[in-house]
Protein backbone atom coordinates (compact mmCIF):
# COMPACT_ATOMS: atom_id res chain seq x y z
CA UNK A 1 0.00 0.00 0.00
CA UNK A 2 1.72 3.79 -0.70
CA UNK A 3 1.43 6.42 1.92
CA UNK A 4 -1.96 7.77 0.55
CA UNK A 5 -3.81 5.29 0.88
CA UNK A 6 -2.37 4.97 4.58
CA UNK A 7 -3.87 7.91 6.83
CA UNK A 8 -3.06 9.09 10.05
CA UNK A 9 -5.29 10.90 12.18
CA UNK A 10 -4.26 11.89 16.03
CA UNK A 11 -7.16 12.13 18.40
CA UNK A 12 -8.10 12.11 21.66
CA UNK A 13 -9.01 8.46 22.56
CA UNK A 14 -10.07 7.00 25.72
CA UNK A 15 -8.81 3.59 25.45
CA UNK A 16 -12.11 1.31 26.75
CA UNK A 17 -12.68 -0.44 29.97
CA UNK A 18 -11.39 -4.55 29.43
CA UNK A 19 -14.01 -6.28 31.63
CA UNK A 20 -12.59 -7.48 34.83
CA UNK A 21 -9.03 -7.45 33.68
CA UNK A 22 -7.24 -4.27 35.14
CA UNK A 23 -5.14 -3.16 32.00
CA UNK A 24 -3.37 0.28 31.70
CA UNK A 25 -1.81 0.25 35.05
CA UNK A 26 -1.10 3.36 36.93
CA UNK A 27 2.44 3.63 35.88
CA UNK A 28 1.67 3.07 31.66
CA UNK A 29 0.89 6.40 29.39
CA UNK A 30 -1.52 5.84 26.40
CA UNK A 31 -1.11 8.05 23.32
CA UNK A 32 -2.82 8.93 20.58
CA UNK A 33 -5.08 6.90 18.68
CA UNK A 34 -3.77 5.92 14.96
CA UNK A 35 -6.54 5.49 11.90
CA UNK A 36 -6.25 4.14 9.34
CA UNK A 37 -9.20 5.05 6.13
CA UNK A 38 -10.06 4.58 2.84
CA UNK A 39 -9.81 8.87 1.87
CA UNK A 40 -7.92 6.62 -1.33
CA UNK A 41 -6.28 8.50 -3.97
CA UNK A 42 -6.56 7.35 -7.62
CA UNK A 43 -5.99 8.57 -11.87
CA UNK A 44 -8.85 7.99 -14.20
CA UNK A 45 -7.73 4.85 -15.76
CA UNK A 46 -9.09 4.45 -19.69
CA UNK A 47 -8.50 1.06 -20.11
CA UNK A 48 -11.24 0.16 -17.25
CA UNK A 49 -14.27 2.28 -18.54
CA UNK A 50 -17.48 0.43 -19.80
CA UNK A 51 -19.21 2.70 -22.39
CA UNK A 52 -23.16 2.96 -22.76
CA UNK A 53 -25.10 4.81 -25.55
CA UNK A 54 -24.98 8.59 -25.81
CA UNK A 55 -27.82 10.34 -24.67
CA UNK A 56 -29.99 13.18 -26.03
CA UNK A 57 -30.26 16.43 -24.65
CA UNK A 58 -32.60 18.32 -27.22
CA UNK A 59 -29.84 19.83 -29.74
CA UNK A 60 -26.29 18.01 -28.33
CA UNK A 61 -25.56 14.35 -26.87
CA UNK A 62 -23.50 13.05 -24.43
CA UNK A 63 -22.16 9.82 -24.26
CA UNK A 64 -22.93 7.37 -21.23
CA UNK A 65 -19.44 5.99 -19.46
CA UNK A 66 -18.88 3.54 -16.71
CA UNK A 67 -15.61 5.38 -15.58
CA UNK A 68 -12.88 3.83 -14.43
CA UNK A 69 -10.76 4.62 -11.61
CA UNK A 70 -7.35 2.91 -10.33
CA UNK A 71 -6.70 3.88 -6.55
CA UNK A 72 -3.22 4.40 -5.68
CA UNK A 73 -3.22 0.73 -3.69
CA UNK A 74 -4.31 -0.92 -6.94
CA UNK A 75 -7.81 -1.54 -6.51
CA UNK A 76 -10.42 -1.47 -9.78
CA UNK A 77 -12.88 1.37 -9.09
CA UNK A 78 -16.11 2.15 -11.67
CA UNK A 79 -17.63 5.44 -11.68
CA UNK A 80 -20.56 7.67 -12.75
CA UNK A 81 -19.86 11.09 -13.60
CA UNK A 82 -21.60 14.03 -11.55
CA UNK A 83 -20.55 16.96 -13.35
CA UNK A 84 -22.23 16.86 -16.82
CA UNK A 85 -20.70 19.97 -18.26
CA UNK A 86 -17.49 19.75 -16.53
CA UNK A 87 -14.64 18.03 -19.25
CA UNK A 88 -12.71 14.72 -18.06
CA UNK A 89 -9.07 15.41 -17.53
CA UNK A 90 -7.49 12.30 -18.23
CA UNK A 91 -3.90 13.86 -17.07
CA UNK A 92 -2.15 11.01 -15.70
CA UNK A 93 -0.62 13.13 -12.89
CA UNK A 94 -4.17 14.48 -11.71
CA UNK A 95 -4.94 12.48 -8.78
CA UNK A 96 -8.73 12.02 -7.99
CA UNK A 97 -9.42 12.01 -4.08
CA UNK A 98 -12.28 10.92 -1.66
CA UNK A 99 -14.29 13.08 0.03
CA UNK A 100 -17.97 13.36 1.62
CA UNK A 101 -20.79 14.33 0.31
CA UNK A 102 -20.10 17.97 1.59
CA UNK A 103 -17.13 18.78 0.07
CA UNK A 104 -18.92 18.33 -3.87
CA UNK A 105 -16.77 21.25 -5.52
CA UNK A 106 -20.30 23.31 -6.27
CA UNK A 107 -21.94 23.63 -2.78
CA UNK A 108 -25.43 25.03 -4.38
CA UNK A 109 -25.60 22.43 -7.65
CA UNK A 110 -28.48 19.72 -7.31
CA UNK A 111 -26.08 16.99 -6.72
CA UNK A 112 -26.41 19.00 -2.32
CA UNK A 113 -30.05 18.31 -2.50
CA UNK A 114 -30.31 15.14 -4.54
CA UNK A 115 -27.14 12.81 -3.46
CA UNK A 116 -29.71 10.56 -1.77
CA UNK A 117 -31.37 10.00 -4.09
CA UNK A 118 -28.83 9.36 -6.54
CA UNK A 119 -27.00 6.79 -4.05
CA UNK A 120 -30.41 4.81 -4.67
CA UNK A 121 -29.99 5.05 -8.42
CA UNK A 122 -26.36 3.28 -7.41
CA UNK A 123 -27.49 0.76 -5.02
CA UNK A 124 -30.74 -0.64 -7.24
CA UNK A 125 -28.72 -0.26 -11.08
CA UNK A 126 -25.94 -1.51 -12.76
CA UNK A 127 -23.00 -2.74 -11.88
CA UNK A 128 -23.95 -2.76 -8.02
CA UNK A 129 -26.70 -5.35 -9.57
CA UNK A 130 -26.20 -7.36 -12.79
CA UNK A 131 -28.49 -6.72 -15.83
CA UNK A 132 -30.06 -9.49 -15.17
CA UNK A 133 -31.03 -8.82 -11.70
CA UNK A 134 -32.20 -6.05 -12.44
CA UNK A 135 -35.10 -7.61 -15.55
CA UNK A 136 -35.55 -10.04 -12.52
CA UNK A 137 -36.59 -7.12 -9.72
CA UNK A 138 -38.73 -5.10 -12.22
CA UNK A 139 -40.08 -8.54 -13.94
CA UNK A 140 -43.92 -7.48 -14.22
CA UNK A 141 -43.60 -3.92 -13.99
CA UNK A 142 -41.23 -3.35 -16.79
CA UNK A 143 -41.31 -5.14 -19.93
CA UNK A 144 -38.02 -4.95 -21.71
CA UNK A 145 -37.06 -5.61 -25.39
CA UNK A 146 -34.95 -8.78 -25.49
CA UNK A 147 -33.75 -8.62 -22.27
CA UNK A 148 -32.07 -5.43 -20.62
CA UNK A 149 -28.29 -5.01 -22.09
CA UNK A 150 -25.22 -4.07 -19.54
CA UNK A 151 -25.15 -0.50 -22.54
CA UNK A 152 -28.64 -0.42 -21.87
CA UNK A 153 -28.42 -0.02 -18.00
CA UNK A 154 -25.15 1.94 -17.81
CA UNK A 155 -27.27 4.90 -20.22
CA UNK A 156 -30.11 4.76 -17.76
CA UNK A 157 -28.23 4.66 -15.11
CA UNK A 158 -26.35 7.82 -16.00
CA UNK A 159 -28.94 9.49 -17.77
CA UNK A 160 -31.14 9.22 -13.90
CA UNK A 161 -27.66 10.58 -12.52
CA UNK A 162 -27.50 13.56 -14.20
CA UNK A 163 -31.33 14.70 -13.92
CA UNK A 164 -30.48 14.69 -9.99
CA UNK A 165 -26.85 15.58 -9.90
CA UNK A 166 -27.50 18.35 -12.90
CA UNK A 167 -30.86 18.95 -13.14
CA UNK A 168 -30.67 17.77 -17.41
CA UNK A 169 -33.81 16.03 -18.43
CA UNK A 170 -33.10 13.71 -21.34
CA UNK A 171 -34.89 13.88 -24.66
CA UNK A 172 -37.68 11.51 -23.78
CA UNK A 173 -38.92 10.87 -26.99
CA UNK A 174 -35.31 10.12 -28.84
CA UNK A 175 -33.41 8.61 -25.81
CA UNK A 176 -30.53 7.49 -28.06
CA UNK A 177 -29.69 7.15 -31.75
CA UNK A 178 -29.96 3.20 -31.49
CA UNK A 179 -33.59 2.70 -32.54
CA UNK A 180 -36.60 1.84 -31.09
CA UNK A 181 -36.45 -1.08 -28.66
CA UNK A 182 -33.15 0.63 -27.09
CA UNK A 183 -34.65 4.10 -26.59
CA UNK A 184 -37.70 2.09 -25.48
CA UNK A 185 -35.36 -0.16 -22.71
CA UNK A 186 -33.52 3.17 -21.68
CA UNK A 187 -36.32 4.88 -21.12
CA UNK A 188 -38.41 2.43 -18.64
CA UNK A 189 -35.24 1.72 -16.34
CA UNK A 190 -34.63 5.50 -16.53
CA UNK A 191 -38.43 6.17 -14.95
CA UNK A 192 -38.10 3.61 -12.45
CA UNK A 193 -34.72 4.86 -11.23
CA UNK A 194 -35.92 8.44 -10.97
CA UNK A 195 -39.71 7.31 -9.87
CA UNK A 196 -41.28 7.21 -6.80
CA UNK A 197 -39.99 4.20 -5.51
CA UNK A 198 -36.65 6.06 -5.24
CA UNK A 199 -36.71 7.32 -1.74
CA UNK A 200 -33.33 7.80 -1.23
CA UNK A 201 -30.29 6.32 0.65
CA UNK A 202 -27.96 8.47 3.56
CA UNK A 203 -24.79 8.78 2.79
CA UNK A 204 -22.15 5.50 3.72
CA UNK A 205 -19.35 6.17 5.65
CA UNK A 206 -15.71 5.26 4.51
CA UNK A 207 -14.01 2.15 5.51
CA UNK A 208 -12.12 2.85 8.66
CA UNK A 209 -9.73 1.12 10.83
CA UNK A 210 -8.27 2.18 13.56
CA UNK A 211 -6.11 1.22 17.18
CA UNK A 212 -6.73 3.38 20.35
CA UNK A 213 -4.31 4.34 21.55
CA UNK A 214 -1.58 3.37 19.15
CA UNK A 215 1.45 3.96 21.88
CA UNK A 216 1.48 2.53 25.86
CA UNK A 217 4.14 2.34 27.91
CA UNK A 218 4.30 0.96 31.43
CA UNK A 219 6.44 -1.67 33.52
CA UNK A 220 6.84 -5.14 33.40
CA UNK A 221 5.01 -7.74 35.45
CA UNK A 222 1.55 -5.98 34.23
CA UNK A 223 -0.77 -6.35 31.20
CA UNK A 224 0.12 -3.36 29.61
CA UNK A 225 -3.15 -1.80 27.83
CA UNK A 226 -6.20 -1.66 26.42
CA UNK A 227 -5.46 -1.17 22.57
CA UNK A 228 -8.91 -1.18 21.31
CA UNK A 229 -9.80 -1.68 18.08
CA UNK A 230 -12.65 0.48 16.12
CA UNK A 231 -13.40 -0.62 12.50
CA UNK A 232 -16.05 -1.14 9.99
CA UNK A 233 -14.45 -4.03 7.79
CA UNK A 234 -15.84 -7.45 9.06
CA UNK A 235 -12.83 -8.64 10.72
CA UNK A 236 -9.45 -7.00 11.26
CA UNK A 237 -6.00 -9.46 11.36
CA UNK A 238 -3.77 -8.87 14.16
CA UNK A 239 -0.06 -9.89 14.07
CA UNK A 240 2.46 -8.75 16.56
CA UNK A 241 6.24 -8.09 17.33
CA UNK A 242 7.19 -9.17 20.76
CA UNK A 243 9.93 -10.23 22.35
CA UNK A 244 10.10 -14.15 23.63
CA UNK A 245 7.56 -14.83 26.60
CA UNK A 246 5.73 -11.49 25.38
CA UNK A 247 2.35 -11.84 24.47
CA UNK A 248 -1.24 -10.77 22.91
CA UNK A 249 -4.26 -11.44 25.75
CA UNK A 250 -7.38 -11.04 25.21
CA UNK A 251 -10.42 -9.45 27.81
CA UNK A 252 -9.90 -12.55 29.84
CA UNK A 253 -6.12 -12.83 29.85
CA UNK A 254 -6.88 -15.68 27.32
CA UNK A 255 -4.02 -15.72 24.09
CA UNK A 256 -5.49 -13.53 21.86
CA UNK A 257 -6.29 -14.86 18.26
CA UNK A 258 -5.41 -13.74 14.95
CA UNK A 259 -8.43 -12.18 14.11
CA UNK A 260 -10.45 -9.37 15.60
CA UNK A 261 -14.03 -7.26 15.16
CA UNK A 262 -14.88 -3.95 15.84
CA UNK A 263 -14.53 -3.07 19.57
CA UNK A 264 -12.41 -6.19 20.55
CA UNK A 265 -9.79 -5.44 23.48
CA UNK A 266 -6.71 -6.56 23.84
CA UNK A 267 -3.38 -6.28 25.97
CA UNK A 268 -0.05 -6.87 26.28
CA UNK A 269 1.07 -9.61 28.82
CA UNK A 270 4.47 -8.45 30.36
CA UNK A 271 6.15 -10.82 32.41
CA UNK A 272 7.97 -9.78 35.87
CA UNK A 273 11.43 -11.22 34.99
CA UNK A 274 10.83 -9.66 31.57
CA UNK A 275 14.04 -7.32 30.83
CA UNK A 276 13.37 -3.83 29.53
CA UNK A 277 11.95 -3.79 26.22
CA UNK A 278 8.97 -2.63 22.98
CA UNK A 279 7.27 -4.59 20.65
CA UNK A 280 4.86 -3.25 17.96
CA UNK A 281 0.98 -4.36 17.03
CA UNK A 282 0.04 -4.19 13.41
CA UNK A 283 -3.72 -4.52 12.12
CA UNK A 284 -5.23 -5.36 8.64
CA UNK A 285 -8.05 -5.06 7.15
CA UNK A 286 -9.52 -5.65 3.53
CA UNK A 287 -12.66 -3.70 2.59
CA UNK A 288 -15.23 -2.13 -0.12
CA UNK A 289 -15.48 1.42 -0.59
CA UNK A 290 -18.61 2.35 -0.13
CA UNK A 291 -21.02 2.85 -3.35
CA UNK A 292 -21.89 6.42 -3.45
CA UNK A 293 -17.76 8.02 -2.15
CA UNK A 294 -17.80 10.84 -4.17
CA UNK A 295 -14.13 11.68 -5.70
CA UNK A 296 -13.23 15.10 -6.71
CA UNK A 297 -9.87 17.09 -8.50
CA UNK A 298 -7.55 17.21 -5.62
CA UNK A 299 -6.10 20.44 -6.72
CA UNK A 300 -8.58 23.93 -7.84
CA UNK A 301 -5.43 24.60 -10.83
CA UNK A 302 -7.08 21.67 -12.55
CA UNK A 303 -10.87 21.22 -12.59
CA UNK A 304 -11.68 17.78 -13.59
CA UNK A 305 -15.31 16.00 -13.91
CA UNK A 306 -16.56 14.88 -10.28
CA UNK A 307 -17.08 11.36 -9.97
CA UNK A 308 -19.29 9.20 -8.23
CA UNK A 309 -18.24 5.51 -7.09
CA UNK A 310 -20.31 2.93 -8.51
CA UNK A 311 -18.89 -0.27 -8.02
CA UNK A 312 -15.15 -0.99 -6.01
CA UNK A 313 -12.54 -3.46 -5.45
CA UNK A 314 -11.42 -4.24 -1.50
CA UNK A 315 -9.19 -1.67 -0.77
CA UNK A 316 -5.94 -1.97 2.20
CA UNK A 317 -6.47 -0.51 5.75
CA UNK A 318 -3.24 -0.81 7.57
CA UNK A 319 -2.19 0.60 11.21
CA UNK A 320 0.25 -0.09 14.23
CA UNK A 321 0.77 0.16 17.58
CA UNK A 322 3.82 0.15 19.91
CA UNK A 323 4.53 -0.83 23.33
CA UNK A 324 7.50 -0.23 25.66
CA UNK A 325 8.18 -1.46 29.36
CA UNK A 326 10.47 -0.84 31.56
CA UNK A 327 12.06 -3.30 34.26
CA UNK A 328 9.71 -4.28 37.34
CA UNK A 329 10.32 -2.19 40.28
CA UNK A 330 11.22 -4.42 43.35
CA UNK A 331 9.10 -3.48 46.78
CA UNK A 332 11.08 -4.51 49.98
CA UNK A 333 9.35 -5.89 52.95
CA UNK A 334 8.54 -3.21 55.55
CA UNK A 335 11.31 -4.03 58.93
CA UNK A 336 10.21 -2.53 61.96
CA UNK A 337 13.03 -0.26 63.43
CA UNK A 338 14.19 -0.48 67.31
CA UNK A 339 12.58 3.04 67.87
CA UNK A 340 9.08 1.53 66.83
CA UNK A 341 8.68 -1.33 69.40
CA UNK A 342 8.79 0.75 72.68
CA UNK A 343 6.58 3.20 71.86
CA UNK A 344 3.82 0.97 70.35
CA UNK A 345 4.12 -1.90 73.49
CA UNK A 346 3.76 0.24 76.64
CA UNK A 347 1.18 2.50 75.18
CA UNK A 348 -1.20 -0.34 73.81
CA UNK A 349 -0.31 -3.16 76.87
CA UNK A 350 -1.47 -0.96 80.25
CA UNK A 351 -4.34 0.97 78.56
CA UNK A 352 -5.88 -2.46 77.26
CA UNK A 353 -5.78 -4.94 80.30
CA UNK A 354 -6.44 -2.79 82.85
CA UNK A 355 -9.83 -1.45 81.17
CA UNK A 356 -11.41 -4.50 79.95
CA UNK A 357 -10.73 -6.84 82.52
CA UNK A 358 -12.00 -5.35 86.00
CA UNK A 359 -14.32 -3.20 84.09
CA UNK A 360 -16.17 -6.34 82.41
CA UNK A 361 -15.51 -9.53 85.03
CA UNK A 362 -17.35 -7.89 88.00
CA UNK A 363 -20.05 -6.27 86.56
CA UNK A 364 -21.44 -9.20 84.61
CA UNK A 365 -20.41 -11.83 87.73
CA UNK A 366 -23.12 -10.39 90.48
CA UNK A 367 -25.33 -9.60 88.04
CA UNK A 368 -25.79 -13.26 86.97
CA UNK A 369 -25.16 -15.29 89.88
CA UNK A 370 -28.15 -13.75 92.40
CA UNK A 371 -30.52 -14.30 89.41
CA UNK A 372 -29.64 -17.55 88.84
CA UNK A 373 -28.71 -19.32 91.91
CA UNK A 374 -31.78 -20.01 94.15
CA UNK A 375 -32.10 -18.70 97.44
CA UNK A 376 -33.60 -20.79 101.11
CA UNK A 377 -36.38 -18.92 100.70
CA UNK A 378 -37.05 -20.01 97.36
CA UNK A 379 -35.87 -23.98 97.82
CA UNK A 380 -39.54 -25.29 99.68
CA UNK A 381 -42.02 -22.99 97.22
CA UNK A 382 -39.97 -25.11 94.36
CA UNK A 383 -40.20 -28.51 96.11
CA UNK A 384 -36.54 -28.60 95.50
CA UNK A 385 -34.62 -31.43 97.47
CA UNK A 386 -32.15 -30.74 100.24
CA UNK A 387 -28.76 -31.62 99.76
CA UNK A 388 -27.06 -30.10 102.30
CA UNK A 389 -27.05 -28.43 105.44
CA UNK A 390 -27.82 -24.96 105.04
CA UNK A 391 -25.18 -21.95 105.78
CA UNK A 392 -27.66 -19.69 108.09
CA UNK A 393 -28.89 -22.61 110.37
CA UNK A 394 -24.71 -23.87 110.49
CA UNK A 395 -24.47 -20.47 111.82
CA UNK A 396 -27.15 -20.34 114.11
CA UNK A 397 -25.72 -23.62 115.98
CA UNK A 398 -22.39 -21.82 116.18
CA UNK A 399 -23.55 -19.21 117.55
CA UNK A 400 -25.21 -21.05 120.14
CA UNK A 401 -22.62 -23.22 121.42
CA UNK A 402 -20.98 -20.14 121.63
CA UNK A 403 -23.21 -18.44 123.89
CA UNK A 404 -23.96 -21.69 126.25
CA UNK A 405 -20.02 -21.82 126.80
CA UNK A 406 -19.80 -18.31 127.77
CA UNK A 407 -22.81 -18.69 130.22
CA UNK A 408 -21.05 -21.81 131.58
CA UNK A 409 -17.91 -19.62 132.49
CA UNK A 410 -19.63 -16.83 134.02
CA UNK A 411 -21.64 -19.23 136.85
CA UNK A 412 -18.26 -20.70 137.69
CA UNK A 413 -16.14 -17.64 138.26
CA UNK A 414 -19.63 -16.40 140.37
CA UNK A 415 -19.53 -19.57 142.46
CA UNK A 416 -16.03 -19.22 142.66
CA UNK A 417 -16.53 -15.57 144.07
CA UNK A 418 -19.24 -16.87 146.56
Amino acid sequence: MSTHSRRRVAGAGVAAALGAAVLLPASATAADFETADAEARAIIHPDGNVEGYRVNYGGGSVRAILLGLLADDGAQLKTYCVEVNVPINQDPELNMVEVPWDSYPVPDAPFTDNADRILWVLQNSYPVLPAADIETALDGVVAFNDGLSEREAITATQAAVWSLSDAVQPSLDDFTNEGDDVDADVRALFEYLTGEDNTGIGEQPAPALSLDPSSISGEAGNVLGPFTVSTNAETVDVTAELPEGVELVDADGAPLGDQLADGATFGVDVPADAEAGDGTVRLHADAHLNIGRLFVSNTDEIRTQSLILAQSEKTQLDVEGTVDWTVATETPTPTPTPSETPSETPSETPSETPSETPSETPSETPSETPSQTPTPSETPDEDLPDTGSSPTLLLAVGLSLVAGAAFLLRRRFAGAAE
